[in-house]
């Protein structure tokens, strides 16, 4: 049996991916919300309370796990704070997104790194916003675009430490889709994305890379 987190799993891409993880394969997973709550129970499954904005909670969420061995870890949460036609710089929007889809995510990660068995995985959801190679790129909503571009560094330069204990990290453009911060016209629902997130989880694949509907995409 397979153990592992998915964070930001009260809604959206996460519920779908803790759904799937829990009906389609043998794994036990602890979700994390704001809240501490799910709508999602399983005998598999159990949701802790996890603020990425906050160290202490990120240190209580990890000693919470006790002495558990981690196959998979599926860095989801995240915020997106600005208006969609938004182009300026303002630095507390900035500092509080990279709070959490930078600074948090990465210290979560790092201190989980010990519980982390070989071969494996860690998957961090970035977006195509984050890339240099958009194809409609355009100046709005910088605050999330350069949040997400950090965290697709870190997956490379994890990857290449993480080499020689066989464990895979990769990154996770999931599209469009469905969710809060997508609306309702995305072409993508989250059950779709959790596909994605389900067959990476599952794959024999080369650590560093960034994928998009399963194949690898540019940077």
């Amino acid at each position: 049996m397979k153990h592992g987190i998915v964070t930001g799993s009260s809604r959206g891409i996460g519920l779908a991916t803790v759904e799937l993880l829990i009906n389609q394969s043998n794994s036990k997973v602890i979700g994390s919300s704001t809240s501490g709550e799910n709508p999602f129970e399983h005998s598999n499954f159990k949701c802790l309370k996890l603020d990425l904005s906050s160290s202490v909670s990120i240190k209580k969420f990890v000693e919470n796990l006790g002495d558990i061995k981690l196959d998979f870890l599926i860095n989801n949460a995240g915020v997106l704070i600005e208006k969609s036609d938004e182009l300026n710089i303002h630095m507390e929007q900035l500092k509080h997104t990279f709070d959490i889809n930078v600074f948090g995510t990465i210290k979560f990660t790092e201190m989980l790194l010990p519980l982390f068995t070989p071969k494996a995985h860690i998957i961090n959801i970035t977006s195509d916003w984050g890339s240099f190679s958009e194809q409609n790129f355009d100046a709005f909503q910088p605050h999330y675009k350069m949040s997400k571009a950090a965290l697709n560094m870190y997956t490379k330069l994890l990857a290449k430490r993480l080499e020689e204990k066989h464990i895979t990290v990769s990154s996770l453009d999931p599209g469009w889709t469905q969710t809060d911060m997508g609306g309702k016209t995305a072409p993508r629902l989250p059950k779709d994305v959790a596909i994605d997130i389900f067959n990476l989880v599952n794959a024999n694949v080369e650590s560093g890379q960034f994928w998009h509907q399963g194949k690898i995409r540019k940077w």
